[in-house]
């Protein structure tokens, strides 16, 4: 895989040890990975064996369910092949998923693989939709709602641009089938509860409700659909890698009605898999 902007020093290393993934360039990685076409990614270890399990089965591939065993270790991240998928975690937040995506991209890089896309499928609080809507992310905004990914680089702090990939966010959406997919714009941060103006935290978070909901309805007029922990670093990194990359996340509940999620086990589990499937059937349409 052609990475643009890769990393000279690559060159230069006689074994290249992908530490978090149990895994090194000196193993026959094309065997194993050289045909991959899609990176798919999700927060846990369980959502990413469930969605390996799933491809197996929407792909006619014949694998007993038991047999899909992760590669590497585990210790921080779970990954899974499948026929062309890759499914793997990433953990929770953007330094957990800023690992990832440097290891599984030299992970491609090494074995040869022919610019599969990268996808991250997850869960997300609404802005606007309800419970069950897929979004599709156009573009990240950081917590200033600026369209950024901010990096502090040897003290100085760089800034890269954050949008997703349109053609893999159009081809998304016209496979959707009969479930409800919006796009729009996704803000990422790195708090679960004042960064993403919840008022349920431990602490005072120095805002009215008041204050809160105008935020909300505020950045909701500016095409926000909802926000997560993991945008603005996945989407920069696609796009200074030269990546096709699409976040394709389902809403738990709308923000603009509260902030607890109060929907049942069995409909967050409904909920995900709306997110898998809307994935499943894109990869399904490219590989009839």
């Amino acid at each position: 895989m052609n990475i643009k902007n890769v990393n000279p020093e690559l060159a230069k290393m006689e074994t290249d040890i992908l530490y978090h993934l149990g895994l090194d360039s000196s193993m026959n990685l094309k065997a194993t990975f050289g045909d991959t076409r899609y990176v798919c990614m999700g927060g846990s270890p369980e959502r990413a064996l469930t969605f390996a399990i799933k491809a197996a089965h929407e792909l006619d591939i014949p694998v007993n369910d038991e047999a899909v065993l992760p590669i590497g270790k585990t210790e921080r991240f779970a990954l899974y092949k499948v026929g062309p998928v890759v499914s793997v975690s990433h953990g929770m937040g953007m330094p957990s998923i800023s690992i990832l995506m440097h290891e599984i991209t030299k992970l491609m890089h090494y074995a040869g693989a022919d610019e599969p896309d990268f996808i991250r499928i997850g869960t997300s609080g609404g802005v606007g939709v309800e419970p069950g809507t897929v979004v599709l992310s156009e573009e990240a905004l950081n917590g200033n709602i600026e369209p950024y990914y901010e990096l502090a680089v040897l003290g100085e702090t760089k800034r890269y641009p954050t949008k997703l990939d349109k053609c893999l966010n159009d081809a998304l959406y016209e496979t959707r089938g009969d479930l409800s997919v919006v796009m729009g714009k996704t803000v990422g941060v790195n708090c679960f509860y004042e960064e993403q103006a919840r008022i349920d935290g431990a602490l005072y978070p120095g805002y009215s409700l008041e204050e809160k909901m105008a935020f909300v309805h505020r950045i909701h007029d500016l095409g926000v659909r909802n926000f997560e922990m993991e945008a603005p670093q996945f989407a920069s990194f696609c796009m200074r890698a030269g990546l096709r990359g699409a976040i394709v996340c389902v809403a738990l509940l709308n923000r603009l009605h509260g902030d607890q999620v109060t929907s049942t086990p069995e409909q967050l589990a409904e909920f995900s898999d709306r997110a898998q499937q809307v994935v499943l059937n894109y990869i399904k349409s490219r590989e009839r």
